[in-house]
Order: structure tokens, then C-alpha cells, then sequence
């Protein structure tokens, strides 16, 4: 389990390759838990066991909202939440949607409390080597590129250069099957010694050291990612 009390500093690594937990796994008792894509409310049953608060997030708000859970709207990449609310946010099977996925983890770090969790789960580029059915009427729709709104797969690299270029520490990231999906999952925390909306920056880490100490210092300037 990711504890989400015990801050960032209990969980520095020198590798994020470890498996990334399941989302239920990251949510502790009296968490405040912000779902991003909540149709369906599928976290409501479990944060209730957990005693911990939901907030849903969706363009619209999905039918039947349990009682005892909130609800905030998105405006383009825009969530309807001050800063720093969130123990835990989650996206998942979202991030294969956005446009502009920076700007969208940019949003997720800003409303995340500092020394909270980040939780992403999306199709992995393996998902599009999957052979599309001919019958279009089958509905099986098990490749990536079924789903006209998909704009890009997302490898277990691409999650950790963009935590990396958003000031997100990339605690876990390994590739995992959702659904019969082959997808890439990863838990990220923001900084301790982090309040609002990070910083971005590019992030190439041609000719450096393999390890997230030697990535976070060629980005950040800094080994330090819990201040």
C-alpha cells in the first residue's frame, strides 16, 4: 500500500521501476480522493469502506452520484477545485484522450496537496498492436485506435518524462493489463516543499544516467525532490 500520510520523504527512491499498486491500494482511511473521469462513480463503494471523501470530476456530472460524494465539473482542462484538496487524485484511462497532456498533469499536480499521490492509468502502445475486428458491428473494440476520441498510447517512458517535466516524482510505473488492455500504470507524488501550480519544464535525458536521482537533478538542478 501507498501510504498517503506518510509523505514524500518516506517514499524516495533512487528507481521507480517497482509494480505500481492497484488504485484502491492508494487510498487510506480519511483521504480526500478526486476522481477525474468518474462515470459510472466506480470509487464510491470503496472510499466509503475507506471513510475517505470523494469528488468526482467530469465534463458533466454522471447519474447517480452517491450520497456522501461530491461533484466538480472540468472546462476544457480546467477542474472546478482550489488548490491543494487532494490526498489522491486519479485519472484513469483518461490521459489517451487529452490533447495536451502536460497542461492536463499540470492541473492534476495543482489541485493535488502537497506529499499527495497521483494515480494514471492508460492504454500502453502495445494496445495498438492489436488487430481491429472487420465486423465493425461486433463491438469487441479491443484495439487502441477503436475509440475515435484516442489521440496517443502512453509507454511506461512517456508517463515518467511527464511526471518528470511537471515536477512529479515518479514513484512506481509498470505496464499492467486493464481489462484485457494492455496499459502502463504510475504513481506519482508532489513535492512536500510544493503548494499550487508546479513549474514545467522540457525534458530530454539524452547522455544522462539511468535512475530517477540522476533524471530529477538534470531537470530539477536538484537530487532533493522533497523539499
Amino acid at each position: 500500500m501507498v501510504d498517503v500520510s506518510a509523505g514524500t520523504a518516506g517514499l524516495v527512491r533512487t528507481s521507480c521501476g517497482e509494480q505500481a499498486p492497484e488504485v484502491e491500494d492508494c487510498i487510506v482511511r480519511g483521504a480526500t480522493v478526486v476522481d477525474c473521469g468518474c462515470y459510472g462513480w466506480r470509487l464510491a463503494a470503496h472510499c466509503t469502506r475507506a471513510e475517505a471523501r470523494l469528488i468526482g470530476v467530469d465534463q458533466l456530472e454522471p447519474p447517480g452520484r452517491p450520497v456522501g460524494t461530491a461533484f466538480a465539473c472540468i472546462h476544457g482542462l480546467a477542474i472546478d477545485l482550489d488548490d491543494d484538496v487532494a490526498d489522491v487524485v486519479v485519472a484513469s484511462h483518461i490521459l489517451e484522450h487529452v490533447q495536451e497532456p502536460t497542461v492536463f498533469m499540470l492541473e492534476l499536480m495543482r489541485i493535488t496537496k502537497p506529499g499527495g499521490v497521483i494515480w494514471i492509468e492508460a492504454p500502453s502502445e502495445l494496445s495498438a498492436l492489436i488487430n481491429a475486428s472487420s465486423d465493425s458491428e461486433d463491438h469487441s473494440f479491443l484495439s487502441f485506435w477503436d475509440d475515435p476520441t484516442h489521440v496517443r498510447p502512453w509507454t511506461p517512458g512517456a508517463l515518467y518524462r511527464l511526471a518528470l517535466s511537471c515536477q512529479c516524482v515518479p514513484v512506481a510505473i509498470s505496464r499492467c493489463n486493464a481489462g484485457g488492455i494492455p496499459s502502463s500504470r504510475m504513481v506519482g507524488r508532489k513535492p512536500m516543499g510544493l503548494s499550487g501550480l508546479p513549474s514545467t519544464r522540457y525534458v530530454s535525458l539524452r547522455d544522462v544516467e539511468p535512475g530517477l536521482s540522476n533524471a530529477w537533478h538534470h531537470v530539477w538542478g536538484s537530487k532533493n525532490w522533497c523539499s
